[in-house]
């Protein structure tokens, strides 16, 4: 690997950090959450989440970005509440489904992650939480830093696929829509690289031209 892509590769771990607080942000300052939310009715909730991951990073190295990938998708549509996670019904598409979700994977990895929390902790811990939790970690598999975070997420019952587009771009849009749109939630260039330098058909640039643009 050249000087130039690990610059871009340690550069990616930091700004995905960044990402993560950005799209957080917001979220974080729910007073309904806190540090440790888990301490006394699933104690071990995170470190199950953090082996879970490490296992299937092992197993599968394009998780950790998709995981990181997953929480902009949830958490920049109005709320951290795993309604990305949702199915369809006959009355409602999900989110997953829509176009805007384009090239979004993985989601059988989360599930694998819940059903490790079950076994410990049936019907505790919320899948809002695991889908942050494993993005955090996800961070840090790849090299990156460890960013702590609050917990007591709850679960959303609704789709917002019919709002989707207002908030997320489309995989046709032009780079500078593209910053625009990022920029209104606090994410800027750098961040967004971090974000989308592994979603096929968004960002089709190569590693020297991602780097000058991060550099």
């Amino acid at each position: 690997m050249g000087t130039k892509a690990v610059f871009l590769l340690l550069a990616l771990l930091s700004f995905s950090a960044v990402s993560l607080r950005s799209a957080l942000a917001e979220n974080e300052e729910d007073p309904g959450l806190v540090m440790n939310f888990y301490k006394d009715t699933c104690p071990q909730a995170e470190d199950i989440i953090r082996e879970q991951v490490k296992l299937l990073y092992k197993r599968h190295k394009n998780t950790a970005f998709s995981w990181l990938r997953n929480i902009f998708h949830d958490c920049a549509v109005q709320s951290c509440d795993a309604s990305l996670l949702l199915d369809s019904t006959r009355k409602t598409l999900s989110e997953k489904e829509m176009d805007r979700s384009f090239g979004m994977r993985n989601f059988r990895y989360i599930e694998n992650i819940k059903e490790a929390v079950e076994r410990e902790c049936p019907g505790v811990v919320s899948c809002a939480d695991i889908l942050v939790l494993s993005g955090r970690d996800g961070v840090v598999a790849l090299g990156g830093p460890y960013i702590p975070l609050k917990t007591g997420r709850r679960d959303g019952r609704k789709s917002r696929a019919e709002i989707l587009e207002q908030y997320l771009p489309d995989h046709n849009d032009s780079m500078s829509v593209v910053l625009e749109r990022f920029a209104a939630i606090g994410i800027d260039a750098p961040g967004l690289v971090a974000l989308l330098v592994t979603t096929i058909g968004l960002f089709h640039q190569d590693l020297t031209v991602l780097a000058e643009l991060i550099v």
